[in-house]
């Protein structure tokens, strides 16, 4: 969820300058992102088998370029990282 500082109520932006401990200018931007906050991370097998889920879901990602050139998945990085650094949400 993006918001500009100066779109922000005066509660809105107290409350975001309480929790950041600083300040915001009018220039500046949020971006407000809620996530689920793990209590305690994974031990044992339970960590075993999400890592072997995680490794498994990257070889599946690779699986499907992998006929494709490194220079043109090179060229589709950049191309997504100007797009995302240039085209603010």
């Amino acid at each position: 969820m993006w918001h500009r500082v100066k779109d922000l109520s005066a509660e809105q932006r107290t409350a975001i300058e309480s929790l950041l401990g600083r300040a915001l200018t009018e220039e500046e931007g949020l971006n407000i992102h809620p996530c689920r906050v793990l209590q305690d991370s994974p031990t044992g097998e339970e960590r075993q088998r999400a890592f072997r889920q995680y490794i498994g879901h990257l070889d599946t990602l690779s699986a499907r370029v992998k006929d494709v050139p490194e220079d043109e998945l090179d060229r589709a990085i950049d191309e997504a990282c100007d797009y995302v650094r240039h085209h603010p949400q």
